[in-house]
């Protein structure tokens, strides 16, 4: 009886699982014969795509590509993306392209051995088996179109490309479908955004779906509007279970997941030797309490290791040993995340692995999805009640603290009891402060001569926290640069405060600038804020904005200046306060003359917040109001 069975299952492969490049429809190559509503002004459309995730061999991962694409010009290259890529436990079966002219005719074509087989490592990593083939062709005339075929095995099936009909801006989609195929015994897990709001259509049977979307015109990329992958459709899928480069593993929950990782990937990773562990238990022994040791580790870390990506074992998941990081000083996110956590270790402080996405954009991992993410590794350290997160890649980053690159966002911490959803640290926005104070002498010569403050709190730190890091040109080339909006600048005395444990940086100059205020028969005209924004600041204008803008972080940038007047001068009239407040930001503008000092304030803050299409055009008239306000002049007149 359980031969028929397995019979019968078998027999049922063979009539689902159909050969990987079967075309369910007629190809037309001609680029005449697309739709205009499609064309008209893309850089490509795909006329015709054909995507097949097949995994009905328990631990193997078959997918096959059909792609038909027609490119109008440069920029459309990078939608023909006619590559593959494969390592140690994968294989490309099959790889080839044809290329048409504008009449649909066949100009080229290109097999297996003539794409472009290397590394897929970038300059900075030390080791890595990925490898790369891609089509190497050079365009002599627009429009063209270009047919793609490949098959690809692996042996990892954690990672499921995800799905996206139209991937990027100014390309249209004719026809483009989606099939993944497994054991019918497997729940296929799914998660799909904004199908309804296209032409999608979503074909269920035991051990097989289909997506299949069709004429989908192009979209522009909009200022501050929500990424790609939240305007159009998509699909991402996933199992309970999965394999990693032949290791299985489990999905169903961040508990469980969260289990497999610590078991299989990062505990047997942390082999420190004991004289390492007495050099640890050494330094710490005197400290008051587990911060104070938990920062000596942290800054030993900073000063011995240095970060060099090694994307090997488990598909690049699995660290290197903490033995071997001790030995070589060097590691990749993952290797000097478990490092640490195994110094820690060492000291009977607690912390946990994490896995996140970094990036400036605040990518949070999908909770709702229980499968593979994340492109990074950090530590969490656990404090009492509370989680320090440490950034163990960089030499320079304060303990504690979370930049633009890991900021505000989900992770999952790895646990020895399992995985624990968590969110990094969070700026809020009086704690993002840009605050520029100067003080300023102005002579009857119309020259300017004085000081400039600036301290930068929250997610300022991050941009100022290599300065001096800076030879002495350079960094006086960066403030030529920054404080361009003082004419004939010259800097000296620079002063440099790196607050390591406040977060806080502190830059403090003199300055010299030769001709600032114009000269008008014997009175000046001068800018009031010579650290005003300019017209560059102004959000570009769109006849018909599609999205909605998003101001990812509230922000307080403040600027106060004080200028004495030269003797036997005054300022002819004194501008209106002003104050604007909309919903997405405030405008605060003061001005005061006092015993031959002129003071101005100014205060701009943006609020974090998505806000619909409908005040994008307000959004725009408040920064042409900053602009004119910013560079307000006045009229200072001989008495």
């Amino acid at each position: 009886m359980l031969n028929n069975i397995h019979i019968i299952k078998k027999l049922f492969f063979l009539l689902i699982v159909c050969p990987l490049l079967t075309f369910s429809q007629e190809v037309n190559f001609s680029a005449l014969n697309v739709d205009s509503a499609l064309s008209q002004g893309a850089d490509s459309v795909i006329i015709h795509e054909e995507i097949t995730l097949d995994l009905s061999e328990e631990g193997t991962l078959k997918t096959s590509v059909y792609r038909v694409v027609t490119v109008y010009n440069k920029a459309g290259l990078s939608d023909v993306k006619a590559y593959a890529s494969y390592n140690n436990n994968s294989k490309v079966s099959k790889i080839e392209a044809v290329i048409y002219d504008l009449l649909g005719n066949e100009k080229q074509k290109i097999k297996k051995r003539d794409f472009k087989d290397v590394s897929a490592v970038s300059g900075g990593t030390l080791y890595a088996d990925s490898r790369i083939m891609y089509l190497d062709y050079t365009a002599t005339s627009y429009p063209y179109t270009v047919s793609f075929v490949s098959e690809t095995e692996s042996k990892t099936t954690a990672f499921l490309r995800e799905w996206m009909p139209v991937s990027r801006y100014e390309s249209g989609t004719q026809f483009s479908q989606f099939t993944v195929i497994h054991n019918p015994e497997n729940t296929l897990r799914s998660k799909s955004t904004r199908l309804e709001e296209y032409d999608v259509t979503v074909e269920e049977t035991a051990g097989k779906t289909v997506w299949t979307a069709r004429n989908i015109t192009p979209i522009s990329q909009e200022y501050n509007s929500p990424a790609l992958d939240k305007r159009m459709p998509r699909v991402k899928c996933f199992f309970d279970t999965f394999y990693l480069e032949g290791v299985p593993g489990i999905a169903g929950n961040w508990k469980d997941f969260g289990k497999w990782m610590y078991d299989e990937l990062v505990i047997d990773t942390q082999d420190l030797d004991a004289a390492t562990i007495a050099q640890v238990q050494e330094l710490v022994k005197d400290l008051p309490d587990e911060e104070a040791k938990a920062r000596a580790i942290y800054q030993l870390v900073q000063d011995k290791v240095r970060y060099i990506s090694v994307q090997v074992e488990i598909g690049g998941w699995k660290p290197m040993n903490a033995s071997d990081v001790q030995r070589l000083s060097y590691g990749d996110c993952k290797a000097l995340s478990s490092y640490t956590q195994s110094l820690l270790k060492a000291a009977g402080i607690k912390s946990y692995y994490t896995i996140l996405y970094g990036d400036t954009g605040k990518e949070s991992l999908e909770t709702d999805v229980v499968a593979m993410q994340g492109n990074h590794a950090i530590l969490g350290v656990q404090l009492g009640d509370s989680i320090k997160f440490l950034e163990c890649t960089s030499q320079e980053t304060p303990f504690g603290y979370m930049g633009l690159f890991t900021d505000d966002r989900d992770v999952l911490l790895v646990t020895e009891e399992g995985g624990k959803l968590a969110r990094t640290t969070k700026y809020e926005q009086e704690d993002n402060l840009n605050k520029v104070s100067a003080k300023f002498i102005l002579d009857a010569a119309g020259d300017l001569s004085g000081s400039i403050s600036r301290t930068s709190d929250g997610i300022y730190y991050s941009a100022r926290m290599q300065l001096d890091t800076k030879n002495d040109k350079d960094l006086k080339d960066y403030y030529y640069n920054t404080f361009d909006g003082i004419k004939n600048l010259s800097v000296s005395d620079i002063s440099l405060q790196n607050d390591k444990l406040a977060i806080n940086y502190k830059e403090d100059m003199k300055i010299e600038a030769s001709g600032y205020a114009s000269k008008i028969n014997e009175n000046f005209l001068i800018e009031v804020n010579p650290f005003a924004i300019t017209r560059d600041a102004i959000p570009p204008r769109y006849v018909d904005r599609k999205s909605n803008f998003i101001i990812l972080r509230g922000t307080v940038q403040k600027q106060e200046v004080e200028i004495a007047l030269p003797q036997n001068f005054t300022v002819n009239s004194l501008p209106e306060d002003i104050e604007i407040t909309e919903e997405f930001a405030s405008y605060k503008a003061t001005y005061k003359i006092k015993e031959g000092m002129l003071y101005y304030t100014r205060i701009l803050k943006l609020n974090e917040g998505e806000y619909s299409v409908g005040v994008y055009n307000a959004y725009r008239d408040f920064y042409k109001n900053c602009v004119r306000l910013d560079g307000q002049k006045l009229l200072i007149e001989k008495k």
